[in-house]
């Protein structure tokens, strides 16, 4: 059984970037923290910590440190159920990653219930402002987060909550400026693509996935959808929106697609120890895409036949 107190300090070294900082933060000397962090080094047999500037964790490092971030969950957790006259605040707050495209469509209406529920506090991370769950210098425990990928990390499981579909759309005057001549190399090599920020590999697979195009093109980055279809209404781009965005909206009706869509599996990843809270989150997101499942293929068919 490691020590609490070693893996305190541990995470205190790491979390405010030095050896001093973390004395102050735990009202000890110094020298007594390179004191526990050579005994948690010499119980474990290897380094934890590399002394540069900044400090970085090894991986051994950065994975005890998600480590104790996960038993200080569980302990909060556990004193919410012993003593709940007690519970404040701070032990309903959650962090999840979120994807924009899953938090302009669909995640926010599955999460109100829980959070009106159990009067859950969120702080969700957007796209590429996600950490690395392992990361040595985030003091952020994700209790989980939004992907296209199934690939796992230390004491991590992923959940599989169904598939987002994307249309590629543009204006009728943008179909017929670019692609009168019909989506082709030429066409395709010059047309501006409109493509949410970190998603260029995306939009390319779907060029080479639907149109069989493997070529380079032009585009913008933007970070919202909102944004990406703001570039579109307004003639100057096309590209892949969410389905489930589209829904939403009123007016989409004078869009027309192009291709095929693009269809992604979506996972939530979560600790394999993790607090009620967080499981019940995990349950109420599968139950939203199981719902969202049951009506997709029929907004589907309506806007292909909308587009025809």
């Amino acid at each position: 059984m490691l020590d609490s107190k070693l893996l305190l300090t541990l995470a205190s070294v790491i979390e405010t970037n030095g050896f001093e900082r973390a004395a102050v933060q735990l009202g000890i000397t110094q020298s007594a923290v390179s004191q526990r962090i050579k005994q948690l080094e010499s119980l474990l047999g290897q380094p934890l910590l590399i002394r540069s500037q900044p400090i970085e964790a090894t991986s051994t490092g950065k994975t005890l440190l998600q480590h104790y971030k996960q038993i200080k969950m569980l302990e909060l957790d556990l004193m919410q159920h012993i003593k709940p006259e007690s519970s404040d605040g701070p032990l309903h707050i959650l962090s999840i990653g979120a994807d924009a495209d899953s938090l302009s469509s669909w995640l926010m209406p599955a999460l109100l219930p829980l959070m009106h529920q159990h009067g859950l506090q969120l702080r969700i991370l957007l796209g590429e402002q996600v950490p690395d769950p392992t990361a040595a210098q985030s003091t952020t425990h994700l209790s989980g987060w939004l992907t296209h990928s199934s690939s796992t990390i230390y004491s991590s499981q992923c959940l599989y909550l169904g598939d987002m579909h994307y249309q590629c759309v543009c204006t009728p005057a943008y179909l017929q400026h670019r692609f009168a001549q019909g989506l082709n190399t030429t066409t395709l090599a010059n047309a501006h693509a409109a493509i949410l920020h970190g998603q260029h590999a995306r939009h390319a697979f779907y060029l080479q996935q639907a149109l069989a195009y493997m070529g380079d093109f032009p585009y913008s980055s933007l970070p919202t959808p909102e944004a990406m279809l703001t570039l579109i209404r307004a003639g100057l781009a096309y590209g892949l929106i969410p389905q489930e965005y589209l829904d939403h909206i009123a007016d989409d009706a004078g869009l027309v697609t192009l291709g095929t869509p693009l269809q992604l599996p979506l996972y939530w990843h979560h600790w394999r120890a993790e607090p009620a809270i967080a499981r019940a989150l995990g349950e109420a997101l599968l139950a939203a895409r199981q719902a969202r499942g049951k009506v997709q293929h029929h907004t589907l068919a309506a806007i292909t036949a909308r587009s025809d």
